[in-house]
């Protein structure tokens, strides 16, 4: 892989507009510890969390949860 293509997977991952697993496969990379040293070495930021379905799922389940706990403590 070229470090162009490189480049930009890892920009795509620190906008949170790839998620790990892709990121380490896509980039060529071993593991999430290549990952996160290939971003220190772009110096790119650590990615907010992937729009992915599993994380919306996540959101929905948390907000479902607290929610509620919130209005009956406010």
């Amino acid at each position: 892989m070229s470090d162009p293509d490189q480049l930009e997977i890892l920009r795509r991952y620190a906008a949170g507009q790839l998620g790990t697993r892709d990121a380490i496969a896509s980039a060529g990379l071993q593991d999430y510890a290549d990952l996160i040293i290939a971003l220190a070495q772009q110096d790119l930021p650590l990615p907010k969390p992937a729009d992915t379905p599993r994380h919306r799922e996540h959101e929905a389940r948390a907000r479902s949860i607290l929610q509620p706990l919130l209005r009956r403590a406010g």
